[in-house]
This record gives C-alpha cells, sequence and structure tokens, in this order.
C-alpha cells in the first residue's frame, strides 16, 4: 500500500506538545470524489480493516490515498500501547472513517459537531446503534482522538462517562499528563487537600476536560478566560465546579492565572462528596432543612462524607432512593473503623490526630447526621419508607457506652 509520505508536526525541543496534524498540508477538499468512492467499495470492509486477506497491493489504496494518510498520520501520532487488541482497535477507525465518508460522499474535513457525535454516540449503546457490526467498543476511544484532531471536535460534556484521561493520555502523552496533574497534586497537598492525593479521580478528570478543551496539556496555557469559559457555557457541574475552582486556585498560584473569584450562598466553593447524586441530595435537604445554618453545614458535611465512602466503597449505593436497611448497617460497620481523615476533603488542621481511630462522640454525631437526612427525606415524602430510620441508623451499643451518662 503506497500513500502520501505522514505530515506530523513534531514536538517542540522544550518538550511542549503541538498540534501533530496540519490541515494546511493535506488535500481536504470535502466532497469525496467517484473514484474515491467507487475504490473504497472495491476494496470492501475486509481489505478496509486490514484484516488476515488484506491486500496491500490492491490499486484502490492509490485512488483513496488523499483521505487515507491523514488518518495514518493520527494514529501513529497517539500515545497508545503497542497491543495487538489496541492495533486493531486503530485499524477499525481508519475502516470506519472510510466507509463513513463513502457513504455520505463528504470527508471527515467537513463534518460539523453534530456529525461526530454521531458517530461517537452520547453513550456507548449509542455508539453502538450507529456504528457497523465490526466495529467494537474498543473503537469509540480511538474514534474520538481522531474526532478531536481531525475534526477539532471538542463536545466531549457531551459524552456522558467518557474517560477524559485516558483520551488526553493518547492525544497528549500519557507521561506529560501525569507531570502536569503531578504538579497541580503538589500544590494541593501542601494546602492538605484530598483532591492532591494519588487515588483521586476527579481532579484527572476535571483537568483534562480543560486541557482537551484548551488544546493544550501545559499549565502555562490555562489562562483566566479558560476557567471564565467553562463556567459561563456550563461545560462542568456538581462537584466537578468545586474542583475546578480548587484547580484554578492552583493555577493562579503558579503564576499561570488570576485566582478565582470568592462568592457567597448556594454556588460559593464548598466541601463536594464524592457521589454526584448523593452530593445533589445533600444539598437539596441543606436548603430545605429549617435548622440552622451551622447545624445544617455540620450535617451537610457529614453527608458529603458519606459521599464519599459510597464513591469509594459502595457506587451502587449513590442515590439515597436506593439505600435499605443493609446498606445502613454497612455504613455503619464501616464508621466504626474509620480513622482520623477518612473520607474528609481536607487534612490540613488535623495535625496528630491523622490516622488515629474515630471517637465515640464524633460517630454518634454522624450516625445521627445520616439519620436526621433520611428522617427528613421520608417525612417530605422525597423517598421512599423502604426502612425505618430511627431503628437502622439508631447508634450502636458499643458506641454509646463509651459515651458516658451525659450522652444517652
Amino acid at each position: 500500500m503506497t500513500g502520501p509520505s505522514l505530515v506530523i508536526a513534531t514536538e517542540a525541543n522544550d518538550g511542549r506538545w503541538s498540534w501533530p496534524i496540519v490541515p494546511g498540508r493535506y488535500d481536504t477538499a470535502v466532497a469525496v470524489r467517484p473514484a474515491e468512492a467507487r475504490a473504497v467499495l472495491e476494496l470492501g470492509v475486509r481489505n478496509l480493516r486490514q484484516l488476515q486477506y488484506h491486500d496491500p497491493a490492491a490499486p484502490g489504496w492509490r485512488v483513496i490515498a488523499r483521505l487515507l494518510g491523514p488518518l495514518e498520520a493520527v494514529n501513529a501520532a497517539l500515545d497508545s500501547p503497542p497491543t495487538a487488541h489496541r492495533r486493531r482497535a486503530m485499524l477499525d477507525v481508519i475502516a470506519l472513517l472510510l466507509t463513513h465518508s463513502a457513504q455520505t460522499g463528504r470527508s471527515y474535513w467537513g463534518w460539523d459537531t453534530q456529525e461526530w457525535t454521531r458517530l461517537l454516540g452520547r453513550t456507548q449503546a449509542e455508539f453502538r446503534q450507529h456504528a457497523p457490526a465490526w466495529a467494537g467498543d474498543e473503537v469509540r476511544p480511538y474514534l474520538a482522538a481522531h474526532a478531536y484532531l481531525l475534526g477539532s471536535f471538542n463536545e466531549f460534556h457531551q459524552l456522558g462517562s467518557f474517560q477524559r484521561l485516558t483520551l488526553s493520555w493518547r492525544i497528549f502523552g500519557r507521561d506529560r499528563v501525569t507531570s502536569e496533574i503531578a504538579r497541580i497534586r503538589t500544590v494541593l497537598g501542601t494546602w492538605g487537600y484530598q483532591l492532591g492525593q494519588a487515588d483521586d479521580t476527579l481532579l484527572p478528570s476535571v483537568a483534562c476536560q480543560l486541557f482537551l478543551l484548551n488544546h493544550s496539556p501545559h499549565l502555562e496555557d490555562m489562562d483566566t478566560a479558560l476557567f471564565d469559559r467553562v463556567r459561563r457555557d456550563r461545560l462542568l457541574e456538581g462537584s466537578q465546579l468545586n474542583t475546578l475552582h480548587v484547580l484554578q486556585r492552583a493555577v493562579a498560584t503558579l503564576g499561570f492565572s488570576d485566582p478565582p473569584l470568592q462568592s457567597t450562598g448556594r454556588h460559593s466553593a464548598r466541601a463536594t462528596g464524592g457521589a454526584k447524586i448523593w452530593e445533589q441530595w445533600a444539598d437539596r435537604w441543606h436548603d430545605t432543612s429549617t435548622l440552622t445554618p451551622r447545624v445544617r453545614g455540620s450535617i451537610r458535611s457529614t453527608l458529603l462524607r458519606v459521599g464519599r465512602w459510597i464513591a469509594a466503597e459502595q457506587p451502587d449505593a449513590a442515590d439515597p432512593t436506593d439505600w435499605t436497611r443493609q446498606t445502613c448497617a454497612t455504613w455503619i460497620v464501616a464508621l466504626d473503623r474509620m480513622k482520623v481523615g477518612d473520607y474528609v476533603q481536607r487534612t490540613a488542621g488535623l495535625g496528630d490526630r491523622l490516622g488515629k481511630p474515630l471517637e465515640a462522640p464524633t460517630k454518634a454525631g454522624q450516625i445521627t447526621a445520616l439519620r436526621t437526612f433520611f428522617r427528613d427525606c421520608q417525612e417530605w415524602e422525597w423517598l421512599p419508607r423502604r426502612f425505618d430510620p430511627l431503628r437502622a441508623l439508631a447508634i450502636p451499643r458499643s458506641i454509646t457506652a463509651l459515651l458516658g451518662p451525659t450522652r444517652g
């Protein structure tokens, strides 16, 4: 098979990433020529997928050289593990894009966001609806990389739980992305943020969303306008917005942007819970309860700690609607074994208490907070009465025995 030499922008000498595909050096005509469409049809899916009976000498390859070259260039630029499985997926993306171009009569250079979104699907199930049967699920992430580098597709916030970290590794290089995120974590770690810990997944996801949006994996390129745009266009929500606030603080500390504006009220930067739907329920309760602001804030803080435990240990319990008496029992057992600093957002100020067992009054207070939440949600008819909070979330005798006579 012969084709144009790969046109890939080289990495700058200072290690900075640069866009690997330069459209101006290719024939970017949108219309697929009749000869190209016939060549794709004659080559057939088996040949296009470059399987066992692939014929690299078939004349059709020369006819579609101007369509094939950029696709091969993208694959050559990706930082992908050299496994047969991934190589197969990368080749299938080429076959998929060539067949779609021939079928529509329009090359990928002219596809708009709507067409790329339809190909990618807003979910994996949607992708399967439009993709040919031979294109496996592993094709979709590589298709996203082609959409980004060839079509400047950048609507990843529309693709559900798409793995932005993995996509960023492929496009920008795993070592480079990891290094930049480590710089952020170093700053946050000095402030005592749990987001600075290596096992956190929310920070990398939000950071990579910004890398992709900014067409750069470098913190130096994250200016104030980028953070303002994310908020203005509502590209992130829930706990991601709080992470954005913390991320901007770190970038500002490094000297690359202005710090985030301080705000008050509902949308101020405050503690977040690991499970998004749980955090939404916690906020709904907080904004409805008639308890004093201080008590509501304390209970919300406890609820978000429960949300982080859910995200780490019980992801199926993220929706309070699904909680049962058994879920309550599981949480109480976990709480009884927790230590100071577990599932908190910030460890600053804990001092030498960090890592020590929780004291009985702390455990009792957290159980009471969760009991109050479920009791209110049931009384307000937000949740079905699947269990009695007074019984399922009663303080165990092993804890009450340590509280003393004044805490009975």
